[in-house]
């Protein structure tokens, strides 16, 4: 390196180490034009045009400086960071991962690695990279944050909830801590969350009285605590705050159905579609309120409409079916469903390591019984009267993971037989990748499961271990059976197509996640024990 580069670069440094930065800029431009081999000055420059607010020229800088030193940790992490600010999480990865591997104790490059994973959909590595963080970093609130949506995304509630209370203790003057925490708190299905989110959602709205977001959470918690008419209040307000957005317009709506205000639902809709405001849930949700006013003609134009803008939405599929019965007749309604062809019943073989199948549904039932996420009658889900396991997989005795491994075979070897038909509401969305949800219910008398979807699957499934001697195949009342088909109770529909199920331990059911279903109560003595999925694509 020349003198005059070697005085410009000392000149470059000495005005970063004052916080000079366009003196900086200026000396590591002139040392780049005087030597464009020297590293340090395009480090330095393209350090110094972050800090000028100059991105292009700080992306050229270190561009050059990385090809100079590729296994250099710092220029990585600023590239990376770069590219990531740019919204090119796939460039600022591998950057960022060589960053964070050689920085280990920089909570920084563990930050940027975990937004960059989070950003490509890679939620557990974005939970691992935003663990790492808090742990160089305890007080750092984002972090906390971050790695609370990146648990979120996981579905790991628990492990989500935890850390945004973390967050919240950090910053407990922002309203956004505790409108993170309470929209968390709204996935959960047990009254005592339920209140604590409805408390989140509170101070938040103390905080800030006009955060729409907060609202339309206080609305959806209010909901799954059974207070509608509070729920509305705070539906509307949301609506009011933020006319033009997606989710409280539908907050709104789905609120008003649900408090039997048909018209003023449409309404609701057709007020966002005069503003340009526009999305497939919107048009789902406006043909539902139309099919729930009597008008099913109407709602059997706008649903098949929003399926054609997305074909997966479940709901569209159930309440098209439910139009069409309803205009064309239940014949209709079962060949656009599929009723008849994709229901399917299936014989899970014994797990290895049981010498019966006997002793391994035993071994099951009492597994399900003392489950450790097992809860009576859970706010906001269907079960009545009956206990319903968290995510059954969690706890992994040799007969549930003996279950899983049967169950697994038994869906890939079904996947394997599925057809892609772009004419069938069921077989053109066939996932290559899945993830799957197993839970358990647990019901005695009088308990049963009421008619509902399962909104953000693909397939469904029910595993019968454990029945009551009331469930009969001959039964001509059907006590403890299964039954698809039929809507909801409130819907306008008398002509829906019908199929009855009767289980049968050992059998496991496969349907369609669009089909209404719903279990019937039993009378007597016993236990109708069962395990229930969702596939959902990857």
């Amino acid at each position: 390196m020349s003198v005059q580069a070697r005085a410009s670069l000392q000149r470059a440094w000495q005005a970063i180490q004052a916080g000079q930065w366009q003196a900086a800029f200026d000396a590591a431009a002139e040392a780049t034009r005087l030597d464009g081999t020297a590293f340090d000055a395009w480090r330095m420059l393209g350090i110094a045009a972050q800090q000028l607010g100059r991105g292009g020229d700080a992306l050229q800088a270190l561009q050059r400086a990385h090809a100079l030193r590729p296994d250099d940790a710092g220029t990585a992490l600023d590239l990376g960071g770069l590219w990531l600010d740019a919204g090119d999480a796939a460039r600022a990865r591998p950057l960022l991962a060589h960053a964070a591997a050689h920085l280990p104790r920089d909570p920084r490059a563990q930050f940027r690695l975990a937004t960059a994973a989070y950003a490509q959909g890679d939620f557990d590595a974005a939970a691992r990279g935003f663990e790492a963080a808090v742990g160089l970093q305890p007080d750092w609130m984002m972090a906390w944050n971050n790695l609370a949506a990146a648990h979120g995304r996981r579905r790991d509630y628990p492990a989500a909830i935890a850390a945004a209370r973390n967050a919240r203790a950090l910053a407990p003057d922002q309203a956004a801590g505790h409108y993170a925490l309470a929209a968390l708190l709204s996935n959960r299905f047990d009254a005592a969350s339920l209140r604590e989110g409805l408390q989140a959602a509170g101070d938040a709205l103390r905080l800030d009285p006009g955060m729409a977001d907060a609202h339309r959470i206080a609305a959806l918690l209010l909901r799954k605590l059974d207070e509608p008419e509070r729920a509305e209040v705070h539906a509307l307000r949301a609506l009011a705050l933020a006319p033009d957005d997606v989710g409280n317009i539908d907050a709104c709506g789905e609120q008003l159905l649900l408090n039997r205000k048909t018209g003023e639902a449409i309404d609701v809709y057709a007020s966002a579609f005069a503003r340009g405001v526009d999305a497939p849930l919107l048009r789902r949700q406006h043909g539902i309120a139309l099919l729930q006013d009597g008008r099913a003609g109407e709602a059997r134009q706008a649903l098949a409409a929003a399926l054609a803008q997305a074909t997966d939405d479940q709901r569209a599929i159930a309440h098209l079916g439910a139009a069409t019965a309803e205009v064309s007749g239940g014949d209709a309604a079962a060949a656009l469903l599929g009723l008849e062809r994709h229901v399917h019943r299936i014989a899970l073989p014994t797990p290895a390591g049981f010498e019966d199948a006997g002793r391994f549904h035993a071994a099951l039932a009492d597994d399900i019984r003392r489950h450790s996420q097992q809860r009576w009658e859970p706010a906001g889900l269907a079960a009545r009267q009956a206990y319903l396991s968290g995510d059954l997989l969690v706890d992994r005795t040799a007969a549930i993971t003996g279950f899983e491994q049967r169950l697994r075979e038994a869906i890939d070897g079904f996947i394997a037989g599925c057809r892609r038909d772009p004419d069938d509401v069921f077989l053109r969305n066939i996932p290559g990748e899945y993830v799957l949800h197993v839970w358990a219910t647990q019901a005695g008398e009088s308990g049963h499961i009421d008619t509902h979807i399962h909104e953000e699957s693909w397939l469904s499934g029910a595993y019968y271990v454990e029945l009551p001697g009331a469930v009969d195949p001959d039964d001509p009342g059907h006590a403890g059976w299964i039954e698809f088909g039929r809507p909801y109770a409130h819907m306008p529909v008398a002509a829906a197509a019908l199929r009855l199920e009767c289980p049968r331990v050992g059998d496991l059911l496969l349907f369609p996640s669009y089909l209404f279903h719903r279990t019937l109560p039993y009378r007597g003595s016993g236990e109708r024990i069962s395990i229930s999925f969702d596939l959902a694509a990857a």
